[in-house]
């Protein structure tokens, strides 16, 4: 046995198993009445339900113990432990404090940095090229041109060869008195242009048309300043040509030249170009202005043959070549073409008398009548 008025240093541990021992208050209950009996207990209890402070149990418990325990007068074994409970009880209750001191100041900082996200910042986008699409200009489609042969086909028919026999006064040659040039078909119903200078002292007047056949032509009227003239043949139902507006004639533009050069070859063509424009020329005592230049081969026996633009429009009348001059020497390549323009202002009056009626001037691009 423990002798109850020597405290014990080292007190007895509780019985667990004891209903009473479920929390530091119960052990410290135990352990007072260890060392001083149960009857303390008893006075602790009965003190406590005389209480008039209301609490909870745990609380109410611990204060009255604290306040009405009594001090044990042999040991300061039970003050040690009370004390030690109590710094334990306070590190416990301040634990739970900061714990959730802590815990809660966490919340606040996750809530914060969640309700204030920091901004990630995004790269500047980098504005794309706008490509631009240059339209593709459709291509127009070929404008159907004449070939050459074309061109010369559709003019042949109408060029003719004339003859012009004058009278045979010194010479017993028949054929040393003929001229020989050529004329186109203005009119169908017979009227064919040519230059005065081939008609000049006419004799007989004869045409050979572009199918071989020869009749006989009648002069209607001619200008020797101007170098043209009308003749008629009894033919109707003729190829008449194209007149083209020599107004629009251009220095180097294609030409060709159509006639019957040396009076032996009918229906020849050559080749040139437009060499100059607005040309004068004195023939005969008489000056010939506003003549087309052109290195289009043109051979005797040729004036009177049509001009003729890539169209198979007459633009002008053949009339006159240089091959060479008393001053200047030989040329090559220099001859020359009364214009359609001039031509026509001459012509349609002519054949309008000559059948006795009005004929009006064919506008550029018609046939004549």
């Amino acid at each position: 046995m423990t002798d109850p008025s020597k405290p014990n240093d080292t007190p007895p541990r509780p019985n667990e198993d004891d209903a009473h021992i479920i929390n530091p208050i119960n052990i410290a209950r135990a352990r007072h009445a260890s060392a001083h009996g149960p009857s303390a207990i008893d006075k602790t209890r009965q003190i406590s339900l005389k209480s008039s402070r209301p609490s909870s149990a745990k609380s109410g418990a611990a204060t009255l113990l604290l306040g009405v325990m009594p001090w044990p007068e042999s040991s300061g074994c039970l003050w040690l432990s009370l004390l030690g409970l109590t710094f334990i009880l306070g590190g416990v209750l301040g634990g739970m404090v900061g714990g959730g001191f802590i815990l809660w100041a966490n919340d606040a900082q996750v809530v914060a940095w969640r309700n204030t996200p920091t901004p990630t910042p995004f790269p500047t986008p980098t504005p794309m090229p706008v490509a631009t699409s240059t339209p593709t200009p459709t291509p127009l489609p070929p404008v159907a041109t004449a070939s050459t042969e074309d061109v010369i086909a559709q003019i042949i028919p109408s060029v003719v060869t004339v003859i012009n026999q004058q009278p045979q006064t010194f010479s017993v040659n028949p054929k040393d008195g003929r001229v020989v040039g050529s004329g186109v078909i203005v009119d169908s119903r017979g009227f064919i242009a040519t230059n005065h200078h081939v008609i000049e002292n006419a004799g007989s007047l004869s045409v050979i048309l572009a199918n071989g056949q020869t009749v006989e032509a009648q002069l209607i009227t001619s200008d020797p300043s101007r170098d043209l003239a009308v003749l008629r043949v009894n033919v109707t139902d003729l190829p008449a040509i194209i007149w083209g507006d020599s107004k629009t004639v251009r220095p180097g533009q294609e030409v060709y030249a159509i006639g019957s050069p040396l009076g032996d070859f009918p229906s020849s063509v050559s080749f040139g170009i437009i060499s100059g424009l607005n040309r004068a020329l004195e023939i005969n005592e008489h000056v010939i202005d506003g003549l087309i230049q052109t290195d289009a081969a043109i051979n005797r026996g040729s004036s009177g043959g049509p001009l003729v633009n890539t169209k198979g429009e007459v633009i002008g009348i053949n009339t006159f070549i240089i091959r060479e001059s008393e001053d200047r020497g030989v040329a090559e390549g220099i001859a020359f073409a009364i214009p359609a323009t001039a031509a026509q202002t001459l012509l349609s009056p002519w054949i309008a008398a000559a059948s006795g009626e009005s004929v009006p001037i064919p506008a550029a691009g018609e046939p004549g009548n």
